[in-house]
């Protein structure tokens, strides 16, 4: 079905489900993956991975809230519920600090991304050329709008996807005394772990914007998409639980590249380097989703500037931020930061958008009210 999209003047098709599925996946944070199974010892303790099926539990009762307002909307976009009650002009500081959030946590994400893999493979090269390169790839993705985006991302995932098999590989290594008979023991910190393991599903919350651009009955797709992020990190902290010990864990602040460097294939020599460079096509998704989320904002505060000008003053506000950072805790400290607030977000738009949907209908019972008494 041909329909006219919010993020362009050219007709656009409705998202499928099922790209939908494969689009959360690929938008979600996956850069905390590699230091994951060390989160989870580190604030949780030892078996301390059970712990993300709570945290798995929160995040579908967060999408739980995006479906309740798409159905309590009927279909209407997040900026027509909101501006039906609340004037625009006081929703713009809102507007503002979420683009700025967004915008930042794209920016720090591809560059603790390059970061590491400059570290990896190219030292001499000036961040500013990784820099460049994932500005212009995100350029040509926004300025197709998000379809076509979608489509390329869908194809990005057939790469992505195949690289966690060869953790399989590892199972001869595997060992089920190296869990230890104790739950939750060490020096455990569960709120400011909840708030570092949520931030593996960031990205989620921008599908608020989505609903005048799917099709009917997408909302599995959520869940799907959240579900299969779900079932990634269970097998990654699983394994590494199974192949670490826990002290190994807690004294590598990468393990998952650990674990591939242990990953004895006998047509790859290193594949380590292989899933870490395949994984820039998760992070570029990670980064466009966010720059487009933005875009959408920008957008609807300023409706005469043309779809190219919001992406370029999204695309230049990312690339200043992404240049700022000297090293990588510093980068991993605005990421963290810039992760609290996008949790904050994540819960607090939703829950603003139903409290002014109760209105509405509230508004809606009373007038119907007034009106039979007459």
């Amino acid at each position: 079905m041909i329909e006219k999209g919010i993020d362009g003047d050219h007709m656009k098709e409705r998202l499928h489900p099922l790209q939908l599925s494969i689009l959360i996946y690929m938008m979600q944070n996956g850069l905390v993956l590699y230091s994951l199974p060390r989160v989870m010892a580190e604030y949780f303790g030892t078996n301390g991975w059970i712990s993300i099926f709570f945290i798995f539990i929160l995040v579908n009762f967060n999408i739980f809230m995006i479906v309740m307002i798409y159905k309590l909307g009927k279909g209407r976009s997040v900026f027509e519920i909101i501006e039906a009650t609340v004037p625009k002009w006081i929703m713009f500081p809102i507007y503002l600090f979420i683009i700025g959030v967004w915008v930042g946590i794209a920016s720090m994400v591809m560059r603790l991304y390059i970061n590491i893999f400059k570290m990896m493979f190219f030292p001499a090269l000036p961040v500013s050329i990784f820099i460049i390169l994932f500005t212009l790839l995100s350029f040509q993705l926004l300025r197709g709008g998000i379809y076509k985006f979608t489509k390329a991302i869908a194809l990005l995932f057939c790469f992505v996807i195949p690289m966690i098999f060869l953790i399989f590989y590892l199972f001869p290594e595997f060992n089920f005394s190296r869990f230890t008979t104790f739950f939750f023991k060490g020096q455990t910190d569960f709120l400011k772990g909840s708030l570092q393991v949520y931030s593996a599903f960031l990205g989620i919350e921008v599908s608020i914007l989505f609903f005048p651009m799917v099709e009917k009955k997408w909302t599995k797709a959520l869940f799907i998409g959240n579900f299969m992020s779900m079932l990634i990190y269970v097998i990654i902290l699983f394994v590494s639980f199974g192949f670490f010990s826990f002290d190994q864990i807690l004294n590598d602040i990468y393990p998952v590249m650990t674990l591939f460097e242990y990953t004895e294939v006998s047509f790859l020599s290193r594949a380590e380097n292989l899933c870490f460079s395949v994984f820039a096509f998760k992070i570029l998704s990670t980064v466009v989703i966010y720059y487009w989320g933005s875009q959408q904002f920008l957008g609807n505060m300023f409706k005469k500037l043309k779809p190219t000008i919001w992406i370029l003053v999204i695309l230049a506000s990312g690339f200043i931020l992404a240049l700022l950072p000297d090293s990588v805790i510093d980068v991993e400290q605005w990421l963290n930061w810039l992760s609290y607030c996008g949790i904050g977000i994540a819960w607090l738009l939703p829950i603003i958008v139903l409290f002014i949907l109760f209105i509405e209908i509230i508004r809606n019972l009373i007038n119907r009210e007034t009106a039979n008494a007459k």
